[in-house]
């Protein structure tokens, strides 16, 4: 029987943008934005990230289909990093994805991320 992931995983940090229509930022800038809160709250450096999960849905108003674009912005190019998406739970999959990842001793350090930025698309989401 599985033992689950109790007691093998801990977050380290987090950051969340400034709530309100934001029509000055793009997604793009509300995933710095969170990732660099993140990375001050959790006193590491982006350099000990070891594998992302980035939660998008809307690829279409967002940051695109692949994972490519997400690292690019986060300037996270020489580790793995998963685009996820599953409607309104797409945030918590990358969480879970990298809390598993940890759990399952794949890597040190995960990051969990997720993005939307449907206000100023004419999106009513």
């Amino acid at each position: 029987m599985a033992d689950g992931i109790k007691d093998k995983v801990v977050i380290l940090g987090m950051g969340c943008t400034r709530f309100g229509e934001r029509w000055e930022a793009g997604a793009e800038d509300l995933m710095v934005e969170a990732f660099v809160e993140c990375l001050e709250d959790a006193g590491i450096d982006k350099k000990e990230i070891n594998l992302a999960y980035v939660g998008t849905c809307y690829d279409e108003v967002n940051i695109g289909k692949a994972a490519v674009g997400h690292s690019e912005v986060l300037k996270l190019p020489h580790i793995a990093l998963t685009r996820t998406e599953n409607f309104c739970a797409t945030a918590v999959e990358a969480l879970r994805a990298a809390s598993n990842a940890v759990a399952a001793g794949a890597c040190d350090i995960a990051l969990a991320l997720g993005v939307e930025k449907l206000k100023d698309t004419g999106f009513a989401g």
